[in-house]
C-alpha cells in the first residue's frame, strides 16, 4: 500500500522510521490535541511500529508521509479502521515545521481516495479536539460534515464524516 500524491510519497511504517516518530511525537505543541502521550522510548516506538497491524488485518493505517522533492519525513497520515465501532476515522500529523503547507490535506485525500475507491469504505469519520481549528479546517477542505460534539477523557471533541454514496 503506497499512495503518491503530486508533491508526496504515502508508504507503511518500517521498524526503522522510529526515530523519526518518536521525534515527532516528543514536540508537546504536535502532541497537545491528540490525547497521546509519547512513547517511552525510540525502543518503544520501534516495537509499536514492529507490531502495527492495521496493514495487515484491515487493508488500511497510518502511512509515513514523504516529499518527494527531498525524501524528507514530513509526519504520518492514513485512514485507522476501529473494530469496536466498526469504523474508519482519518487521522494525520505533521512536524510542526511543515504545518501549514496543505501537506495534512493532500495526504489526506489521497488516504480517503484509496479507502472509498480502493476499498469500497462508504463513510470514514475524522475526530479533533475542538479548539483544533487546524484539524477542523482540514476536515472541511476533505467535504466531511459536522456530526456531533462530544467528551472524552474530559476534553471536548467534534466529530465530522463524510459517506461516498453508492
Amino acid at each position: 500500500m503506497i499512495l503518491e500524491t503530486e508533491r508526496l510519497i504515502l508508504r507503511p511504517f518500517l521498524p526503522e522510521d522510529a526515530e523519526n516518530m518518536y521525534a515527532l511525537n516528543e514536540d508537546p505543541e504536535v502532541l497537545q490535541y491528540t490525547g497521546d502521550i509519547q512513547f517511552a522510548d525510540v525502543e518503544a516506538t520501534r516495537v509499536f511500529l514492529t507490531n502495527y497491524d492495521q496493514y495487515e488485518k484491515y487493508a488500511v493505517g497510518r502511512l509515513l508521509v514523504i516529499r518527494k522533492e527531498d525524501q524528507e519525513i514530513l509526519g504520518w497520515c492514513g485512514l485507522k479502521y476501529h473494530p469496536e465501532e466498526d469504523e474508519y476515522d482519518i487521522g494525520y500529523r505533521f512536524f510542526k515545521k511543515h504545518w501549514g503547507k496543505g501537506y495534512a490535506t493532500e495526504s489526506a485525500i489521497a488516504s480517503m481516495d484509496y479507502g472509498q475507491n480502493t476499498l469500497g469504505i462508504k463513510r470514514i469519520v475524522g475526530r479533533a479536539r475542538i479548539e483544533n481549528s487546524a484539524s477542523i479546517g482540514v476536515f472541511s477542505k476533505l467535504n466531511m460534515h459536522y456530526v456531533e460534539d462530544f467528551e472524552e477523557d474530559g476534553q471536548h471533541w467534534v466529530l465530522y464524516a463524510v459517506e461516498k454514496s453508492s
